[in-house]
């Protein structure tokens, strides 16, 4: 699997996460926080994404600094050692 299917299969998981949390997201390009994404809701994805990609996989100043999905993405991917990332991220 390439570099950029990583990390199109872990923004089709963000989305799905952001969406089961509540939060409004469309597409990879939605910020999470306009969106409707907030503090608690920062706390309970933080917690998904160490559950499934690994404790500094998504530390919380890279998604205040980049609350793009697509850069959520990006940091995860670049974050989390390949052996660790599930092929359905």
């Amino acid at each position: 699997m390439s570099d950029e299917d990583r990390v199109a299969a872990i923004e089709h998981w963000l989305i799905g996460a952001c969406r089961e949390l509540g939060v409004h997201v469309k597409d990879a390009e939605s910020d999470f926080f306009e969106a409707g994404g907030s503090s608690l809701t920062v706390v309970k994805l933080l917690a998904r994404v160490e559950e499934r990609f690994g404790e500094e996989a998504l530390p919380a100043e890279d998604l205040f600094a980049e609350s793009r999905l697509r850069e959520m993405a990006q940091h995860i991917h670049q974050n989390s050692r390949q052996s660790e990332l599930p092929a359905d991220a």
